[in-house]
């Protein structure tokens, strides 16, 4: 449905020019639930706005393909490409940005800001129609219809997370972006949130892309998940097999870093730091990091291959690809 192949998108500012997203290749499939996981300041929210064709200054994409499949109404097959997309906001794709109480109007009625929203890329104008909708939107969502009349500053922060979810998928878009949808929410509030999305997504039957430096998001609800370092995708396959069996060293630290219940061993962070976005590495950029660090891998960044079926990683540790060993067996 949407397809990245190696694309670069920098933050070109006078002072220095940013590598955000640096060579990144990555398929959104048709209904399933793809997680993109990774420290803060990894990249993840700016391959959200690829995705999404929200590319504005001084945010520019520099090299790469951006490519898109729409199912229309009448069952045809439209191929969009960079700055197309755009054009198909909310129908076909639709974004529900971190931040509710930054996002929401604090001085606009939440049902004004449903009409202003959906009116002003559709052109509808019946607002009784358009207000039962919503009213029978929110309440499959299981959303108390009062909300409408309501200012989002009178509302909780688990209560407006909802709203923006809500309002994401009203009209039913092919693909919706979550960036961070669960962030500086309680537990409870987040696996109700996190419940929620799984619930519109089973329905719908579409595609949803969840952004989350909280690696236990993605092992909730996600069915493949890609994991993200410093500007680069290193390791992307099905959630439960990356977990059970992480290969890149990236992948294996980050997962353990993850508690269980029951286990009270002493967890230990990864040390060092990420190298700058702006002058990155010639080689693997985990390599200051790794463990398992060779000669070769300060000398030229690993590819992202094939190794498993559906599994891909970028590492040494794994250079041979899988259709090599087919040949070989």
């Amino acid at each position: 449905m949407l397809r990245l192949s190696d694309v670069k998108a920098y933050y070109l500012t006078r002072r220095a020019i940013v590598k955000a997203v640096d060579g990144v290749t990555l398929d959104v499939r048709g209904n399933e639930i793809l997680g993109v996981a990774g420290e803060s300041g990894c990249g993840k929210s700016t391959l959200l706005k690829i995705l999404y064709d929200s590319l504005e200054p001084p945010l520019k994409l520099v090299a790469g393909k951006v490519e898109a499949e729409m199912k229309t109404v009448s069952g045809k097959t439209l191929k969009l490409g960079p700055g197309q997309i755009r054009h198909h906001w909310w129908r076909f794709i639709s974004y529900i940005p971190q931040g509710s109480m930054s996002v929401l109007n604090p001085v606009v009625r939440v049902e004004k800001q449903f009409l202003d929203s959906i009116s002003r890329r559709h052109r509808l104008t019946n607002k009784r129609e358009i207000h039962e909708r919503i009213a029978n939107y929110l309440n499959e969502l299981e959303l108390p219809i009062e909300v409408l009349n309501s200012y989002p500053h009178q509302l909780s922060g688990g209560m407006r997370q909802r709203v923006l979810v809500a309002l994401g998928t009203f009209l039913h878009p092919q693909i919706v972006l979550a960036d961070e949808p669960t962030t500086a929410l309680d537990v409870v509030i987040q696996k109700g949130i996190l419940l929620m999305l799984a619930q519109v997504q089973e329905q719908m039957k579409n595609s949803l892309v969840i952004v989350s430096h909280d690696i236990g998001v993605h092992y909730q609800i996600t069915h493949r998940i890609a994991i993200m370092y410093n500007g680069k995708i290193v390791e992307i396959g099905p959630t439960e097999m990356v977990f059970k069996k992480p290969l890149h060293p990236y992948a294996q630290m980050l997962i353990q870093s993850l508690p269980h219940v029951g286990d009270d061993k002493h967890r230990v962070g990864i040390s060092g730091r990420p190298p700058s976005l702006i002058d990155p590495p010639l080689g693997c950029r985990f390599a200051a990091r790794c463990p398992f660090v060779m000669d070769v891998c300060h000398k030229e960044m690993p590819s992202l291959m094939e190794v498993e079926p559906d599994r891909f990683v970028a590492c040494y540790l794994h250079r041979e690809p899988l259709q090599a060993r087919k040949n070989v067996e």
